[in-house]
């Protein structure tokens, strides 16, 4: 199964750095990684659809619509 990309990647900033998550798959790596925000409703939401997408479950935009939902709630700004 191909790696799905978002046809818009959502850009972290985090402090002066910059952080590029192109799909769900990526999205996936950063909530399982240092997540800094692991209670919220909206964390567990992306993190599941996140994994959804990647199987081919779930429509991949409905993925990153959660991860931004989890981006916000981590106080986490885009660009």
């Amino acid at each position: 199964m191909p790696i799905t990309k978002w046809g818009n990647p959502v850009i972290i900033v985090n402090g002066v750095s910059q952080e590029t998550v192109a799909g769900p798959f990526e999205a996936m790596i950063h909530l399982t990684d240092g997540w800094p925000e692991r209670t919220s409703a909206s964390f567990i939401e992306a993190r599941n659809a996140c994994r959804a997408a990647v199987a081919g479950r779930i429509d991949s935009d409905v993925a990153r619509t959660k991860f931004l939902a989890a981006v916000e709630a981590a106080k986490l700004r885009v660009h």
